[in-house]
């Protein structure tokens, strides 16, 4: 494909013009990679079209080819560093990178270990509990628990809660 495009230049007999137009070409597609799904494609076509370009720098002389090679040798990662650099700053970075902080809501979760409430369906082991007039999930701890009965929170692991009746001591058996 970049022998075809330095084919196209040199008959056109604009092979400068043509090296610019394709090493713009090809900051585009790098940048259009970053928000649109490609799979790699449009990065195979940036690096398709830099060829071409460097190509038809040196259709145009030996010596603009070669000045045109280093600067992209050179400048082609700085820029790219710059550019990342700037990009992750945007708000539509910060939606598409994942972040190491945790949610808060998790955070929120470990205050209610001890916490006491009332189970709103039955928990046969999984159902929903209000603990301070916020529905939650939550997991029985031992076998079921009947809607209406008085829970206590015993354990917080990621996103769910742990919960017995609130009648139940740890070494009682429930059976």
């Amino acid at each position: 494909m970049s022998c075809w495009l330095a084919q196209v230049a040199d008959a056109s007999g604009d092979a400068l013009l043509w090296g610019f137009a394709l090493i713009g070409a090809a900051i585009f597609l790098i940048a259009l990679e970053l928000v649109v799904p490609s799979g790699g494609i449009l990065a195979i076509a940036a690096a398709a079209a830099i060829v071409g370009g460097v190509t038809a720098f040196f259709m145009h002389s030996p010596v603009t080819g070669t000045v045109a090679l280093a600067a992209i040798a050179l400048f082609g990662p700085l820029f790219g560093w710059i550019a990342w650099k700037w990009w992750s700053d945007t708000e539509m970075a910060r939606k598409l990178v994942l972040s190491d902080e945790c949610d808060s809501s998790e955070a929120a979760r470990a205050d209610l270990l001890g916490q006491q409430g009332t189970a709103e369906t039955d928990l046969r082991p999984i159902g929903v509990v209000r603990i301070a007039d916020r529905r939650y999930d939550a997991l029985s701890d031992h076998g079921m628990i009947r809607s209406g009965s008085t829970i206590t929170v015993v354990k917080v692991l990621d996103n769910q809660l742990k919960v017995r009746r609130a009648d139940v001591t740890d070494g009682e058996n429930l059976s």
